[in-house]
């Protein structure tokens, strides 16, 4: 995908982001439950079904402990894609066997499944995590209980020509109970050893027009060896599933810290190469932030800092973001963004001061950013660091302002109070849906209880 195309989807306004996380909230809720005992459905023309039978091994709160559960896996797999085309794995759903007394003395219970199906194409492999949502069921007083679970797999997009091989991971469960005084603990599974883990496979055929091209070279400082030529192509593009992102920032000057608005990032996409670094993409649009400090150490100041694209001269406010990822197993996200700082709404002890429309930073605030252990499908972590060892990584300068004041010019006082060098960032990115887990939230990025 050009950057010309999506800047294209990117200028959506922010009701479009809202829309696309709704739909994909509502993927998961209105899929029909897949029932053994019911006929399937026809398959689309040239699909065929795919299906196959795993035993697990699910661990359940005590007493009950381990138990074997068997899992019925069933989809429509496309027989042949053109590359760069999806791959559509339509009529995804688990059915989950589960002893008697497995749940205790549950009733009913629903709740949500997640499973990993990894795609592979010769010896490149990539994780997909899929969440299926488990509706209401009772538990019988004798006998086996059968789960189902259903939801929607991410589109794949594969870029070379080959057999894409689909195969299944190892589930796990999370289940509530209306009439448990706590909700029962996530149930993790390990798949029994020798299973034929294979889903089934989709024939890639080459495409007869112009492959997904990556930004034109030196386009963007940093982007890596990808971004400076078209050799070697992606091996597949990823179609993401929306992000939202929490962040925290800090001034040293002023000694003021402040906590980012929470935003969505949509339009993502993940670049599959052949070797690291791969790349992953996406746009957003970061709300207007509040921030309080002390002025001088002792003068209360209260203002709000918009933070816009490089071309918002344009009217463009959408923020295109490029991560570079270092590594297969254990992946390092590199980002460098660049934005301008903008200063609205600026009241000392109380008192408004008139710094007009047009308080700007005289020039982009550049942030480098990195992330460990970050996965390009949930998220992670990417932050400045005072202590890492690469210089361009332990903080970020805060330019001058300029155009600030009407009445009187007020761009010494401004640039004097905040300006200059050691400042931090730090932005949390986690898809939607997903718990916000400690390895993809900043630290103190949610206000004390009594501000909140």
């Amino acid at each position: 995908m050009t950057q010309q195309v999506r800047r294209t989807l990117g200028r959506l306004p922010v009701l479009a982001g809202v829309i696309l996380l709704a739909g994909v909230n509502g993927a998961l809720a209105s899929s029909a439950a897949t029932d053994p005992t019911v006929p399937p459905k026809a398959p689309l023309q040239g699909a065929s079904p795919a299906r196959q039978t795993l035993a697990n091994t699910c661990v359940f709160p005590d007493p009950v402990g381990a138990r074997p559960v068997t899992m019925d896996v069933h989809a429509t797999l496309p027989k042949v894609v053109q590359t760069g085309k999806p791959v559509q794995v339509k009529d995804f759903s688990l059915t989950f066997i589960l002893g008697e007394g497995a749940l205790g003395a549950l009733t009913e219970v629903a709740g949500t499944a997640t499973i990993e199906l990894t795609a592979a194409r010769e010896d490149k492999k990539s994780q997909i995590p899929v969440t299926l949502e488990i509706p209401a069921t009772k538990v019988p007083a004798a006998g086996e209980l059968k789960l189902v679970a259903t939801g929607k797999v991410p589109d794949i997009v594969a870029t070379r020509s080959g057999e894409l091989r689909l195969t299944t991971g190892a589930p796990s469960l999370a289940l509530t109970a209306e009439q448990a005084d706590a909700p029962p603990k996530p149930v993790s599974c390990t798949q029994a050893p020798d299973q034929d883990t294979k889903l089934g496979s989709v024939t890639l055929l080459e495409m007869g027009v112009a492959k997904p091209k990556t930004d034109k070279p030196g386009q963007k400082a940093g982007a890596g060896a990808h971004a400076a030529n078209e050799d070697p192509p992606p091996d597949a593009v990823f179609p993401l599933q929306p992000f939202e992102s929490q962040g925290t920032s800090s001034v040293e000057k002023l000694g003021a810290f402040v906590r980012l608005t929470p935003s969505f990032i949509f339009n993502a996409f993940y670049y599959l190469y052949p070797a690291p670094p791969h790349r992953s993409t996406g746009s957003t649009i970061l709300p207007p932030s509040k921030m309080t400090f002390l002025g001088f150490g002792f003068v209360p100041i209260n203002g709000t800092m918009e933070l816009l694209p490089t071309d918002y001269k344009t009217g463009n406010t959408v923020l295109d973001v490029e991560t570079m990822l270092h590594g297969d197993t254990t992946t390092t996200a590199i980002a460098r963004i660049e934005l301008f700082g903008k200063l609205r709404d600026i009241t000392i002890n109380g008192v408004p001061l008139d710094v007009g429309a047009n308080c700007m930073t005289s020039e982009p605030i550049v942030l480098n950013l990195r992330g460990p252990n970050w996965n390009a499908f949930t998220g992670g972590v990417l932050r400045t660091d005072r202590h890492d060892p690469d210089p361009a990584f332990r903080g970020f300068t805060l330019p001058k302002f300029s155009g600030c004041g009407v009445k009187e010019d007020l761009d010494s006082l401004l640039s004097g109070m905040g300006s200059g060098p050691g400042n931090q960032a730090c932005i949390g990115v986690n898809q939607v849906g997903l718990p916000w887990e400690a390895e993809r939230k900043c630290p103190n990025t949610d206000p004390p209880v009594g501000r909140r």
